[in-house]
């Protein structure tokens, strides 16, 4: 085996992650920046969230790639689907009955009527919620009410990343069409 191959096979140091880290982040940090700034509409604190967020699983993931000069064609992927899962959630989070399923105490409607409303709709989406099968209703309610990602869905429920993510998509589309109804 070469010196170099061996060298690569090695295991990254905490300084040499670190060093790694940064070079990759000054080198590609722009593209990932434009490709976040283009789904959030300009949006520019929108764009260094998922910037961030993309930074975060390659520090993640660092350890596990093979090239890490090759890397702009993974870190497009990731930046994209974080950005595509952040606008569902948005999108998700705009209904009505989701909103205020997320009010936390009372008095947070303006008045006595939109509190009463308020009530009226968290009720209703509960009983949504409800219909949903138990799995369902605790990945559905961790991803796109508590900010958990399926990652972390995953290694909460020991469930794995695909069931997580078929458990979603389920949720997502009969809470969908209950909101459309």
């Amino acid at each position: 085996m070469s010196e170099h191959a061996e060298a690569a096979t090695r295991p990254l140091t905490r300084e040499q992650l670190g060093e790694t880290l940064d070079r990759l982040y000054r080198q590609h940090h722009r593209a990932v920046f434009h490709i976040a700034l283009r789904y959030g509409l300009g949006d520019e604190q929108w764009a260094h969230d998922i910037a961030h967020d993309v930074f975060v699983a390659l520090l993640d993931r660092l350890p596990s790639l093979d090239d890490h000069d090759d890397l702009d064609g993974w870190l497009y992927r990731v930046a994209t689907n974080r950005c595509l899962r952040k606008l569902r959630r948005e999108r998700f989070l705009r209904h009505d009955i989701i909103r205020w399923l997320r009010i936390t105490g009372p008095g947070q409607g303006p008045s006595i009527e939109g509190r009463v409303f308020a009530r009226h709709e968290l009720e209703r989406t509960r009983k949504m919620l409800a219909t949903l099968p138990p799995r369902e209703r605790v990945v559905v309610c961790m991803c796109h009410l508590d900010g958990k990602s399926q990652r972390e869905a995953c290694e909460i429920l020991g469930l794995s990343k695909g069931y997580v993510s078929k458990l979603l998509a389920r949720g997502m589309e009969r809470l969908e069409e209950a909101l459309n109804d």
